[in-house]
C-alpha cells in the first residue's frame, strides 16, 4: 500500500473489519497464500430485449443501474434503451452518437427477489398508442429530458426531501447539442429536473459519457469517476502512418501522449460545484497489455476498505473483462492481480462471450452480495462502425447478432480476498500488534473437508494470554460470514494492545473484526 497510508493510527482498529487486500495489518505469514476470489455467475441473462419498443438495451458501461430500494425492498434498474441503426450512418456520416439520428432513452424494471424481473407498463411515455416501462427520454425529444445518455442513477441518502431521494446524472441530448443535467424522483418512475448543471473543474459542465457517482459518508461527500474532457487529446506524431478510424496510435512510455481511456475522479458537497478530475487508475505500460484502456470504475464502500471494479476494454480483441481494485480513503487504488480478470467474459456461444461489465456496485441480501453486470454476444464497436471499415464480422451487418443484456454473478458477503492454507501444511498468521476497545472476536472463513481455525490472543508483547491459548479455543471448522470465535472459559478479549496468533488448516480466512 502507499506509504503515506501505512501510518499507525491505521492500527487503532476499533471495530473495523480487518481485510486482506494488503499487508497493513500483517506481521508475518508461514504456509498461508492470498487467494482472489470471483463471484460465480447465475445462469442467465435476466434481463433482455422483449419488448417491440426496445431497441439495443444497452447494458454497457455507464448505461445501467441495479439498486435495492430501502423503502420497499424491490429491486429496480435502469437501463438505457440506444435505437441504433448502424446501416444509417453511410447515408448521414454522422457520429453514431449524433441523437438527431440516435437517440437515446431510459427504461425502468424491477424485481421482488433480484432474480425474476418485469416491465411494468407505465403511464409515463406511450409509444405506437400503448403504454410502455420508458421513465426519461424519448425519440422525439419531447419534455425537458431531450434523448438521455449515458445516465447513473444513485440513492441519494444525505437527501432529506424524499421526493429527491432518487437522482440521475445524464447527458442531455437535443439536435442542438448536448449537455449534462440532474434529475430527481421519489420512486424511479416519475422524474422532474433538479438542480444545476455540474461545473467539474475549471472546464465546467463537460463530462465523458462514463460516469458513476458514489457517496463518501465519511466526508458526508460525493464522488464522481468519469473521463477528462481532454483525455484523448495526447499529441499524435503527423509524420507517421496512421489509419482511419475508430482507434488512435498509443506511444508506449510517453505520458506526455497518453490518450487511452482512464479513470478520473472528482468530489463535491453538494453536486453542482465538483473538484478538478485527477487520474487515479491510469493503464501501466509495464503490466497491462499495449492495447488494454481503463473503460470505467465504479467504487464500492466496504467499511474502512473500497473496492473498485475495473472495466478493461481490449482494443484488438475488442473485448471487455473486469479487474478488481481496492483502496484504503477511496482516492489511492491499487490493482489485484494485474491482467488477470476478476469477472470474465462467458464461454464461446455465450450470451455474455464478448463483453461483461461491473458498473452498479454490489447489493447486499442476507450473507450475499449480487454483482449485477452486464453483459453482451457481440464485440465493443465492430458492429457499429463495421459496415462503414469494411471489417468482415458478422455483427457488422446482422443486428441480430447484436444483443445486451444484464446478468448475475454471487459471492459471500467480503469474500474478495482471503489468506489461505491447503490440506498439506497448516497455516500462521501473526497479526501486527493493534490497539482495540476490546470485544468478541468475530471471523468470515470458509473450512474445506477437515480444515479448522483456531486463535491465540497475546499482549502486545506477544505474550499469550492466560485463557487464551490455542488449546483453549474453541475450533471453527464451518462456513460463516460472521462467527463469533470463544476460548473454554471466555468469548470476551481484554482492550488495549493486542496481537493474534490465528492457526489455520486447510480454510480460508477472509476478515476479523472485533465488535462490542
Amino acid at each position: 500500500m502507499d506509504n503515506l497510508q501505512a501510518d499507525a493510527t491505521r492500527l487503532h482498529i476499533a471495530g473495523r473489519k480487518q481485510f486482506f487486500f494488503d499487508d497493513l495489518i500483517i506481521e508475518s505469514v508461514q504456509n498461508l497464500t492470498r487467494r482472489v476470489h470471483s463471484p460465480q455467475k447465475v445462469e442467465g441473462p435476466l434481463i433482455q430485449k422483449d419488448q417491440p419498443w426496445e431497441r439495443v438495451t444497452y447494458f454497457t458501461c455507464s448505461s445501467w443501474r441495479v439498486i435495492r430500494d430501502p423503502d420497499d425492498n424491490l429491486f429496480k434498474c435502469w437501463y438505457e434503451d440506444w435505437q441504433m441503426h448502424p446501416d444509417r450512418l453511410p447515408e448521414t456520416g454522422g457520429s453514431f452518437h449524433d441523437p438527431s439520428h440516435y437517440p437515446s432513452r431510459y427504461l425502468f424494471a424491477q424485481s421482488g427477489d433480484g432474480i425474476h424481473w418485469e416491465k411494468p407498463q407505465l403511464d409515463v411515455y406511450e409509444e405506437g398508442g400503448r403504454r410502455t416501462n420508458i421513465v426519461l427520454g424519448d425519440r422525439q425529444f419531447r419534455g425537458e429530458f431531450g434523448s438521455v445518455h449515458s445516465g447513473y442513477v444513485f440513492h441519494d441518502v444525505l437527501e432529506e426531501d424524499k421526493d429527491k431521494r432518487f437522482k440521475i446524472l445524464f447527458e442531455h441530448c437535443t439536435p442542438q447539442g448536448s449537455d449534462y443535467r440532474y434529475a430527481a424522483s421519489p420512486d424511479g418512475i416519475h422524474w422532474k429536473p433538479w438542480g444545476e448543471e455540474p461545473r467539474v473543474g475549471w472546464w465546467g459542465p463537460h463530462l465523458g459519457d462514463v460516469l458513476t457517482i458514489t457517496l463518501d459518508l465519511s466526508e458526508r461527500s460525493y464522488v464522481l469517476n468519469t473521463r477528462h474532457r481532454f483525455m484523448g487529446s495526447g499529441w499524435v506524431e503527423p509524420n507517421s502512418p496512421v489509419f482511419k478510424h475508430f482507434s488512435a496510435p498509443y506511444y508506449p512510455g510517453q505520458p506526455w501522449r497518453n490518450n487511452k481511456r482512464r479513470i478520473f475522479q472528482a468530489r463535491s458537497a453538494d453536486l453542482i460545484n465538483w473538484s478538478e478530475p485527477e487520474p487515479i487508475v491510469v493503464p501501466d505500460d509495464d503490466l497491462d497489455n499495449i492495447d488494454d484502456h481503463f473503460y470505467g470504475m465504479n467504487q464500492y464502500d466496504i467499511g474502512g476498505m473500497w473496492v473498485g471494479f475495473l472495466n478493461v476494454f481490449h482494443q484488438v480483441d475488442n473485448t471487455m473483462d473486469v479487474q478488481l481494485l481496492y483502496s484504503r480513503d477511496g482516492r489511492v487504488f491499487h490493482r489485484l492481480l494485474p491482467g488477470q480478470p476478476w469477472l470474465a467474459t462467458g464461454q464461446p456461444g455465450s450470451w455474455d462471450q464478448f463483453m461483461v461489465n461491473a458498473y452498479g456496485g454490489p447489493v447486499a441480501v442476507d450473507d450475499e452480495l449480487y454483482i449485477y453486470y452486464g453483459g453482451a454476444k457481440n464485440h465493443h464497436d465492430w458492429w457499429i462502425v463495421g459496415a462503414n471499415e469494411g471489417l468482415d464480422v458478422p455483427e457488422a451487418s446482422n443486428m441480430d447478432e447484436v444483443s445486451y443484456c444484464l446478468g448475475l454473478a454471487r459471492m459471500k458477503a467480503d469474500r474478495f480476498v482471503s489468506l489461505s492454507a491447503n490440506a498439506v501444511r497448516s497455516g500462521i498468521l501473526v497479526t501486527k500488534p493493534f490497539y482495540t476497545e476490546g470485544g468478541k472476536l468475530l471471523i468470515n472463513a470458509q473450512c474445506n473437508e477437515g480444515g479448522s481455525i483456531q486463535v491465540e490472543v497475546a499482549g502486545g508483547d506477544g505474550k499469550v494470554l492466560d485463557g487464551y491459548r490455542r488449546d483453549e479455543c474453541v475450533a471453527f471448522t464451518g462456513n460463516e460470514t460472521s462467527y463469533m470465535l470463544s476460548w473454554k472459559s471466555n468469548d470476551q478479549l481484554p482492550d488495549g494492545w493486542l496481537k493474534l496468533y490465528f492457526y489455520i488448516s486447510n480454510a480460508d480466512l477472509f476478515t476479523f473484526q472485533l465488535k462490542g
